[in-house]
């Protein structure tokens, strides 16, 4: 057939006129039904005006064609993902790839589905190549920072700038570490390895869960001249044993796998394993013991946080029923009521080498009257008996720490007067630390 009609109804396309480019279009594979060309530009139009079924056919049909070319195969591909289709789409895309390898656009696209299909790693990989060949191509450079933000929560970066925290660990690090084989676990950025080998640590192992955080790492440390002192593996510390990973037994422990709420990133777990593993039966650990801390707390910004009531003249209290008991949120410069003075929650030595699940009654005297909310809880580290950390709710342009506090909500509003004491059922499973208030027995009748 004449190509005319072809190239006429490419020139309504490139004008943005796509019905006249359709009929054209529609006349032209009435007489060449298997052109690839036209099968193409046909399912391209139908795909930019949501008719992606028709999309679909025409441009497996092109794609079937001897001549099929890469961009064939990668707006086939995307036709297939808004089908809902992510692995003949993820097979679109690297068919389109195989004939042309350096195709950016198809890259950015195949990372867009990895990415979907949770598998953040694979896209990463995708993405940054995609960004290297194409760099003004602004939709491959955003989705590698989102998919940069799927495995690297943003608190690393409040962490680095901690400055309490960092100073704790480094002076408890240079008293415990000189000469000794050291074991740092949750490497991060690798900071805390680094205080480690400076401080003159004979060697320092340093195990990462995460690839790309570990690969990041390596990458700090040989910038800062220390990749002859620290070695970064790309495992979690439970992966590791003696011979595989790590050559001997080290001499201290270092690690922050620490949450916000203590215990939900496993560091009881882990430690256990690193004692039974990893460590020598005298090793020092830093820190050596953790708390959570709290206390008593009410006021309207806690029970607004935590506590449905009257809304513009409505009654919502029966959300209430839906309310989580535990919810993180810094109280740094939140006004609220401190009813009671500091308490342990929960103390947990780290040089135990087991930490079985725990409950235990508890009661708080109130120091000052008002209506509970719930707890207020926060992580208290004892580095090494001299450096101590803790992050207990301040005010302050300085008040923040890279971990958040927790609310513990009480099942009800609790009045109390100044003398009351409130008894408290505290329990761990070794993952997270619950709150209940231990309410008095039903008298008889």
């Amino acid at each position: 057939m004449d190509q005319t009609t072809l190239l006429q109804a490419f020139e309504h396309y490139k004008a943005g006129r796509l019905e006249p480019a359709a009929e054209l279009l529609q006349a032209f594979l009435g007489a060449a039904p298997f052109d690839g060309p036209a099968n193409h530009l046909l399912g391209g139009i139908y795909y930019r005006q949501g008719k992606h079924g028709a999309a679909r056919e025409h441009l497996g049909r092109a794609c079937s064609a001897p001549a099929a070319t890469a961009e064939m195969f990668n707006n086939y591909g995307a036709v297939l993902q808004a089908l809902g289709d992510g692995q003949g789409a993820v097979a679109a895309y690297r068919r389109a790839l195989a004939l042309d390898p350096n195709y950016a656009d198809a890259l950015n696209n195949l990372g867009v589905v990895y990415r979907m299909q949770g598998q953040p790693q694979q896209a990463i990989d995708v993405f940054r190549r995609a960004a290297t060949l194409k760099p003004e191509l602004a939709e491959a450079r955003k989705n590698l920072r989102n998919a940069y933000n799927d495995v690297i929560p943003a608190w690393h970066f409040a962490m680095m700038n901690d400055r309490p925290r960092n100073d704790a660990y480094q002076a408890a690090i240079a008293r415990n570490v000189p000469g000794k084989r050291v074991l740092d676990i949750g490497t991060g950025t690798g900071l805390l390895a680094m205080m480690a080998a400076r401080a003159g640590a004979a060697s320092v192992i340093s195990c990462e869960a995460v690839p790309l955080i570990a690969e990041r790492a390596r990458e700090i440390v040989a910038l800062n001249g220390l990749g002859d002192r620290v070695t970064v593996i790309a495992r979690h510390s439970t992966e590791l044993s003696i011979g595989s990973g790590i050559a001997n037994r080290a001499q201290v422990l270092i690690t922050e796998t620490f949450s916000s709420d203590l215990l939900s990133e496993g560091v009881l777990a882990t430690v256990e394993h690193a004692y039974r593993e990893l460590l020598t039966s005298d090793a020092v650990v830093i820190p050596r013991a953790a708390a959570a801390k709290a206390y008593l707390a009410g006021g309207a910004e806690i029970e607004g946080m935590l506590f449905a009531g009257p809304a513009n003249g409505f009654d919502l209290s029966p959300f209430n029923e839906f309310a989580p008991p535990v919810l993180a949120a810094s109280m740094n410069n939140v006004p609220h009521d401190v009813l009671s003075d500091d308490f342990e929650l929960s103390h947990f030595d780290l040089k135990a080498r087991q930490f079985p699940m725990g409950s235990r009654p508890f009661t708080v005297t109130a120091t000052k009257s008002g209506v509970a909310a719930g707890l207020v809880q926060w992580i208290a580290l004892d580095l090494d008996g001299i450096s101590r950390y803790e992050n207990r709710p301040s005010s302050g342009p300085h008040a923040e720490s890279h971990w958040t506090q927790i609310l513990h909500r009480f099942p009800r509003l609790l009045p109390v007067e100044a003398g009351q004491t409130v008894r408290l059922a505290v329990r761990h499973n070794r993952e997270q630390i619950s709150v209940d208030l231990a309410e008095p027995p039903p008298s008889s009748p």
